[in-house]
C-alpha cells in the first residue's frame, strides 16, 4: 500500500502533530493544517508500474556511458534483511548518475526500488512528472524557518519505515568537490532516527526486533566523470550553472561518451537500534547532537572503507606534485611501484586487474585520462613524458581524492615522524604520538578518524612500515628521510599537502587581520583564493588543488572551532599567530617529503637501471 496523503492526514499522529505545532507556533490549528498538507503534497512520492519502468528506461539510457561493476558478495545478504527489515542506503555523492547507478544494481540484485530523498532545485518539469510517481521525493533544502515542513518530513519518513519501503540519500548534502567523502549534513537523518525512534515508542518489544532498520553504507566511483571540469571550476571559485532543463540537455549529451565502469560496493549494514544503543552508551545521554554525528561518521568510515581503488586513482596520484615535471614511463613505475606494494601489503581493495606496474598496463591508463584530456603526453624528444594537462590539475587531483583517506595515516606518520626528529626529544614515541595527534586535529574536518585508540594503533603501524625500529632509537631528520628513501614511498606531499598549503593561507590572512573587526567567511574565502592563485602563480604554492573553495572553508571551520572567527583583542591576535605558526611548521615538514621524493626521481642512475629491468622484462 502507497503512502498518501490522506493516509498521513487522516491519522492520529497527524492530529497530534498539528496540535503541538498551533502550541508552538501561537498559530491556529486551520493554518497549521494547511501548511502541513501541503507541504506533504509537494514531498510524496508513489510508486506506479508505468512511470516506474518509464524512469528504469530513462535512467539505463541517461547512465549509458558506463558499464556497471558491482561486488555481489552482500547483495544476498541485504535481500534476506529486506525480507523483514527496512533498509536506509546511505551512498557517497560523485555525480547526478549515482542514484541511476544505484537503482540498476539493486535491479540485478533483486532488490526493490528505493524511495529517494533529493534536493527540490532537480525537480524539473516534465520529469518530475514521472519521477514522483517512481519514489523520488523532493525535499526543500531549507526549511531552518519553518518547522511545519520538517514535522511532516518525519511524520512521512515514520509511515515510509512503518510500511517497510526502503529508502535512499545522499547524506554529503551535495557532490564531492574535490573527490573526499564529504562532512555529512545530519537533517535527514536525524528526521529518520526521530521517525524510528517515535514509531518503536508505538509497537511491542516483539515487534520491534522483528522489524528493524538497517543503514547501508554505499560506495560509488567511476573511472572517469564528464562532471569533473565543472565540479572542479566550482571548486577553484567559479560559479555554479543553475539546474534547468537546458542544463539537463547538455547533461544528457555529455553521456554518449563511453567512460569505462561504474564501480559499486556496499559497506557492512549497520542496524539502527543497534547503533543508537551503542551511542547512547558511548555518550552517557540521548540526544541529537550526540547520538547522530556518532552515527553519521559510523557509516561514513563504512563507505570510505568499502572504496575501491581505480587506475585512474593510482596514475594521477603519481603524476601531481611533481613540480610541475613530466614524467617518462619508467620514472611514473618508480613512483608507482612502492604504492602499488604499500596497497597490496595492507590488502587494500582495487577495483580493476590491470597491472599498474607494468608498462602495458600503466599505458592503458594513461590513455583513458588522456581521451578525457586530463593527462597529455609529449613525445617529441628521446622518450614519451606525461603530465597533469594544463588548468586541470583539480580534475587530476579530484580522481587521486577518492582514495586519499587509504593513505592519510602514512602521510600523518611520515611528517609525525619528521616532527619528533626536528628537536631533541626524552621520548620518541610521545614526541611522535602527540605530533600525529595535532595533524589529526588540523585534518579533522578533511577526513574521517577513527576513535583515538584506534587512531594511535593505526599510526603506530604506519610509522612501523616508514621507519622500523623508530621507538627505541634516537631520531634525526636525516634518518627518516632515509628510511622513506629505502621504502621509495612518500605520501605526506600528495595526500595532506594541499589541503595543508590550502589552510596556511587562510590562516596567514587571519593572523594579518585586525581582531577587533568582525569576519565576513564568504568575503575572506574569496580573498584566499585569489591570494591562493597568486601565489601558485608566483611558485609560493606547490599545488593549483589548494586553491579550492572546500578547503577554504574547511579552515574557517578549523578556525572557529578554535574560536578563531569572533572578536578580540591582543590575546586572539596571538592566538590568531600561533596557528598560522602551527600549519606554516607543518607546510615545511611536507615540504621536506617532496624534496625528498623529487631528489629520487632526479637520480639518473636508479632511473636507468629501472628502465633497463623494464625493457628486459
Amino acid at each position: 500500500m502507497s503512502v498518501t496523503v490522506d493516509l498521513i492526514t487522516s491519522s492520529a499522529r497527524f492530529t497530534t502533530r498539528v496540535a503541538q505545532l498551533a502550541q508552538e507556533t501561537g498559530r491556529t490549528h486551520a493554518d497549521i493544517n494547511a501548511d502541513a498538507t501541503t507541504a506533504l503534497g509537494e514531498m510524496i512520492a508513489t510508486m506506479q508500474d508505468q512511470p516506474t519502468r518509464v524512469w528504469d528506461a530513462f535512467g539505463k539510457w541517461l547512465s549509458r556511458s558506463y558499464t556497471i561493476d558491482s561486488a555481489t558478495e552482500h547483495l544476498p545478504k541485504l535481500r534476506a534483511l529486506n525480507r523483514q527489515h527496512t533498509l536506509v542506503f546511505l551512498p557517497n555523492h560523485r555525480s547526478y548518475l549515482d542514484p541511476l547507478v544505484l537503482r540498476r544494481v539493486l535491479h540485478q540484485g533483486g532488490l526493490p526500488s528505493n524511495y529517494i530523498l533529493g534536493g527540490i532545485n532537480l525537480a524539473m518539469w516534465p520529469a518530475t512528472l514521472v519521477a514522483k510517481r517512481s519514489g523520488l521525493i523532493f525535499i526543500r533544502r531549507n526549511t531552518r524557518d519553518d518547522p511545519v515542513y520538517p514535522a511532516m518530513l518525519r511524520l512521512f519518513l515514520g509511515f515510509l519505515i512503518e510500511h517497510r519501503a526502503n529508502l535512499e540519500w545522499y547524506f554529503e548534502g551535495g557532490r564531492t568537490r574535490t573527490g573526499k567523502l564529504r562532512p555529512p549534513r545530519m537533517g535527514v537523518l536525524k528526521y529518520l532516527i526521530d521517525a524510528y525512534q517515535e514509531n518503536a515508542e508505538s509497537v511491542t518489544d516483539s515487534a520491534r526486533t522483528s522489524s528493524d532498520v538497517y543503514l547501508v553504507p554505499v560506495s560509488i566511483v567511476y573511472d572517469q566523470q564528464a562532471e569533473v571540469g565543472a565540479i572542479s571550476s566550482e571548486d577553484g571559485g567559479g560559479a555554479k550553472a543553475p539546474e534547468s532543463l537546458r542544463w539537463l540537455v547538455s547533461f544528457a549529451r555529455a553521456q554518449s561518451k563511453r567512460r569505462g565502469q561504474a564501480h559499486v560496493r556496499f559497506g557492512e549494514p549497520l542496524r539502527l537500534s543497534s547503533a543508537l544503543e551503542d551511542a547512547h552508551e558511548r555518550a552517557g545521554s540521548f540526544t541529537a547532537t550526540t547520538v547522530v554525528p556518532r552515527v553519521a561518521f559510523e557509516i561514513a568510515h563504512r563507505i570510505n572503507d568499502a572504496t575501491p581503488i581505480t587506475p585512474a586513482a593510482l596514475v594521477t596520484f603519481a603524476l601531481l606534485d611533481n613540480e610541475g615535471r613530466a614524467l617518462s614511463l619508467a620514472e611514473l613505475l618508480e613512483v608507482l611501484e612502492p604504492l602499488l606494494h604499500y596497497v597490496r601489503q595492507r590488502g587494500l581493495p582495487l577495483t580493476s586487474d590491470i597491472d599498474l606496474a607494468r608498462p602495458d598496463g600503466l599505458r592503458r591508463a594513461l590513455r583513458t585520462l588522456q581521451r578525457e584530456g586530463i593527462v597529455e603526453a609529449y613525445s617529441g624528444g628521446l622518450d614519451v613524458v606525461y603530465s597533469v594537462a594544463r588548468y586541470r590539475q583539480h580534475e587530476a587531483a579530484f580522481y587521486r581524492n577518492t582514495v586519499a583517506h587509504w593513505f592519510v595515516y602514512r602521510a600523518i606518520a611520515e611528517v609525525a615522524l619528521l616532527t619528533a626528529s626536528s628537536s631533541p626529544v626524552d621520548d620518541v614515541v610521545d614526541a611522535t604520538w602527540t605530533s600525529a595527534l595535532e595533524l589529526r586535529d588540523l585534518l579533522k574536518f578533511e577526513f574521517f578518524f577513527p576513535p583515538k585508540r584506534d587512531f594511535a594503533e593505526r599510526i603506530r603501524h604506519e610509522s612501523d612500515i616508514a621507519r622500523p625500529g623508530w621507538e627505541n632509537e634516537e631520531l634525526a631528520i636525516p634518518d627518516v628521510l632515509k628510511s622513506m628513501d629505502q621504502t621509495s614511498l612518500y605520501l605526506s606531499h600528495r595526500v595532506i599537502g594541499p589541503i595543508l598549503e590550502g589552510y596556511n593561507v587562510v590562516a596567514q590572512r587571519l593572523a594579518a587581520r585586525e581582531p577587533a573587526a568582525p569576519i565576513d567567511e564568504e568575503a575572506l574565502i574569496t580573498e584566499c583564493l585569489g591570494i591562493a592563485h597568486q601565489d601558485w602563480l608566483q611558485h609560493r604554492l606547490h599545488s593549483p588543488e589548494s586553491i579550492s573553495r572546500d578547503l577554504m572553508q574547511g579552515a574557517l571551520k578549523l578556525a572557529d572551532n578554535r574560536g578563531l572567527l569572533g572578536v578580540g583583542g591582543d590575546e586572539l591576535s596571538g592566538q590568531r599567530r600561533a596557528f598560522a605558526i602551527e600549519l606554516g611548521r607543518v607546510v615545511h615538514q611536507v615540504a621536506l617529503v617532496r624534496g625528498a621524493a623529487l631528489a629520487r626521481l632526479g637520480d639518473d642512475s636508479s632511473i636507468s637501471t629501472h628502465v633497463h629491468g623494464n625493457n628486459q622484462s
